[in-house]
């Protein structure tokens, strides 16, 4: 599973107190590369992070049938934009 958690631009990544956003599926990281909402340079099995004003342009790219597609990533996103803050991601 990827896992994403809630990070403000100001910290750092490995800041101890990140708040849990949730996590895809092998499967949904794939159809999120393809609609390119996650870029193709990316590693499932890796960590990456995006920062809030990515998080806005990725916002405004969810219309309801790529969130159809990608359920879990798009609430993910939406949580992250009502909130003002980026997300980092981490692999296992």
């Amino acid at each position: 599973m990827l896992d994403f958690s809630f990070i403000s631009d100001e910290k750092p990544i490995y800041t101890r107190s990140l708040g849990y956003a949730g996590g895809i599926e092998y499967e949904e990281f794939e159809r999120a590369q393809e609609v390119n909402l996650i870029e193709s340079h990316l590693d499932y099995y890796g960590k990456f992070r995006w920062s809030s004003q990515q998080i806005q342009q990725k916002r405004a790219m969810l219309t309801p049938v790529l969130e159809a597609a990608i359920p879990n990533l798009a609430s993910i996103v939406k949580q992250a934009f009502a909130g003002g803050c980026g997300l980092v991601a981490f692999g296992d």
